[in-house]
């Protein structure tokens, strides 16, 4: 059960309901903060809605378009972009209620991605994931894949430099050695920073195992979206986004993206099949952390930190802060 404090802080950011060329043939059912969602195109337009049809509770997440509607799987009404019901075809001449209206919740398409936010009063900004949307670069979606684990473990796991040569060994960490100091800064929105990580020089299985020292940028936007951009020595640059959905405490759905600019001439199937194998190495991980039930801002971890753990530091302190002024 989430706390009142904490959907508070949650419903006032934008979260990643669905890749928009996922609902262009179908809607697409979600569960945001506990909330069942539809998401569903109409006139071309993204829209989001709760996930039940004012006359009878119908599922709209099991219906079809229509006529540039959606239409309730139950009997049949239709709704367009604004959540009017525009046909009732059993009846097509009858006069409908005003009332037979969804519920929308605010929704914003950007970066291949619909966003949606509970609260409609939110000020809050979306990322600035412009590299995805280079018409000259290589790119891919994955998932969204389910994560029975908090978001907030996620966005933690993303921004972590320190478990590549353990849980990454296998696909592009590098061989223990120290890693260098990480500076967090802090912005109006997230963090950044920028530092220099040994690692394989390899995006796909059949890439070089040679070590090289790569540039990584962190841009982390709260509560749970991460830009990663890599620049090789070779000048190759490769750009990872990770934004989760919070289903309830301990369910996430992770949607992640890339974009590169390709020097090696790999296809994308081999780097996103490589992508895809880190991700589950993740995956594995973090749904083994205990305690396995955690709130969204990690206070009953129980957990000691190291000189090594910058951004979940600064991330904690974030929360805390924000729970305070919610309280």
């Amino acid at each position: 059960m989430i706390d009142e404090p904490t959907l508070k802080i949650l419903t006032a950011y934008w979260h990643p309901v669905a890749k928009s060329g996922a609902i262009d043939n179908h809607p697409v059912g979600v569960q945001l903060l506990g909330k069942p969602l539809v998401v569903f195109r109409s006139k071309g337009n993204a829209v989001v809605a709760h996930d039940r049809c004012p006359h009878r509770g119908g599922p709209l997440s099991l219906g079809t378009y229509e006529h540039d509607g959606l239409t309730c799987p139950y009997h049949g009404l239709r709704f367009g972009e604004d959540g009017h019901c525009t046909q009732f075809p059993s009846r097509p001449n009858a006069r409908l209620s005003k009332r037979l209206k969804l519920e929308l919740v605010q929704s914003q398409e950007r970066h291949g991605l619909v966003w949606a936010c509970l609260n409609n009063d939110n000020v809050t900004t979306l990322p600035n994931w412009e590299m995805f949307d280079r018409t000259d670069v290589q790119k891919f979606q994955t998932g969204p894949v389910r994560w029975n684990v908090s978001a907030s473990r996620i966005a933690e796991n993303f921004n972590d430099i320190v478990h590549f040569s353990t849980i990454h060994a296998t696909t592009f960490g590098s061989s223990e050695q120290p890693v260098s100091a990480q500076k967090i800064t802090k912005t109006s929105n997230g963090f950044t920073s920028t530092i220099g990580v040994r690692q394989q020089y390899r995006n796909t299985f059949d890439g070089p195992a040679d070590e090289v020292l790569a540039n990584y940028n962190y841009d982390f936007l709260f509560p749970f979206s991460s830009q990663l951009t890599i620049t090789y020595p070779d000048g190759e640059v490769e750009c990872i986004q990770m934004a989760v959905m919070p289903e309830s405490e301990a369910s996430s759905l992770v949607f992640q993206q890339s974009a590169r600019f390709n020097i090696g001439g790999d296809t994308i199937d081999s780097w996103r099949n490589f992508q895809a194998a880190v991700n589950e190495e993740d995956r594995i991980i973090c749904e083994a952390l205990q305690p396995r039930a955690i709130s969204f801002d990690l206070n009953d971890t129980n957990e000691i930190a190291l000189p090594t753990d910058a951004f979940s530091i600064a991330y904690r302190k974030r929360w805390k802060a924000l729970v305070r002024a919610a309280q």
